[in-house]
């Protein structure tokens, strides 16, 4: 009885370990798939914030060598029209109108374009930080700090491009035949100035899109490094399972086939004792009998071969009873 309760135990514990093994191979696989879906969502957002990087820095090109020209413009006719103010009148009233109509929404234009690059940045940075958190990723994420300076730079423009429009204005409404000297002075130097920082906005955009394509390459390759490494993971906690699933299938084949027997052939304590004393039994008989076999040969002729001579002795003296007398 006790028997039969360990091999019923032994059985019962390897069905569950077949059942946790089985319950590990699903779920090495379906925590590989988890992560594998939460990495892709990383690289996702950073090529997000890649695209929009790259199309921002297209439109703001366009849009800052829009704004360049026509500064240049506005330089170059605010000096050559400086000395005869009343002959140029008409010209540079058309440049203080293509200023209003041109360069102020163009400079507006480039700050609307990099408010969503500034959003994409945080939500970029917050995913590098994400992936920083594994022990064995370190990624530098963007600089927020130049963009913001470059959006500093953006308003400090604003503020240039309307007071250059609002000093070209007051001039083109003087009545003096030219313009004054320090009046033409500081159109030039609001000009130079706006230029400048149109030159530094876009350097700064194409740094900032420089950066993003290099994360973007070691993201990708962190990606495939890591998604290597679960299937790797996975694959061995599954053949580590399977090992021992077989192992306690063959545990299980074992008990069961000495079940079977045992079964098929019950054992019977009551035959089998008289089967092992009478093996004994017979044996001994044997080597009872082989001895009486030899030994009587050896005590019976003595015994024997007076008693066959006495007769022959007597028999002359029936024959002659004289000589017996």
């Amino acid at each position: 009885m006790l028997k039969k309760i360990g091999r019923i135990l032994v059985l019962v514990v390897c069905v569950l370990v077949i059942v946790l093994s089985v319950g590990g191979i699903v779920g090495a696989w379906g925590i590989n798939s988890a992560v594998s879906n939460v990495t892709l969502k990383v690289i996702s957002v950073v090529q997000t914030g890649v695209e929009v990087v790259d199309s921002a820095v297209g439109r703001v090109d366009t849009l800052v060598q829009t704004a360049r020209d026509e500064v240049h413009q506005a330089s170059d006719m605010v000096t050559t029209a400086a000395n005869k103010l009343q002959e140029n009148r008409p010209v540079l009233t058309a440049l203080s109108e293509r200023l209003e109509t041109r360069l102020g929404p163009t400079v507006d234009k480039i700050q609307e374009v990099m408010t969503p690059v500034h959003d994409t940045l945080v939500t970029v940075s917050s995913a590098v930080s994400f992936a920083n958190s594994v022990p064995f990723i370190q990624e530098r994420a963007p600089r927020l700090e130049q963009l913001d300076q470059t959006l500093s730079q953006l308003s400090a423009l604003t503020a240039d491009v309307v007071q250059l429009r609002t000093t070209l204005r007051a001039a083109v409404t003087e009545k003096a035949d030219q313009l004054t000297q320090e009046v033409a002075a500081a159109l030039t130097d609001l000009a130079a100035r706006i230029d400048g920082r149109l030159v530094d906005v876009q350097s700064k955009l194409q740094a900032l899109q420089s950066d993003m394509v290099a994360l973007q390459a070691r993201i990708q390759t962190l990606q495939s490094t890591l998604l290597l490494i679960f299937n790797l993971i996975a694959l061995l906690a599954t053949l580590v399972s399977i090992w021992v699933i077989y192992s306690q299938i063959v545990v299980i084949r074992h008990f069961w086939s000495r079940s079977t027997a045992v079964a098929i052939n019950p054992p019977a304590p009551e035959q089998s004792a008289p089967a092992a004393t009478g093996t004994i039994d017979a044996q001994s008989p044997v080597t009872l009998d082989t001895k009486a076999v030899v030994v009587p040969p050896v005590e019976t002729p003595p015994a024997e071969t007076p008693a066959a001579e006495s007769p022959a002795a007597d028999a002359p003296t029936a024959d002659h009873p004289e000589k017996s007398s």
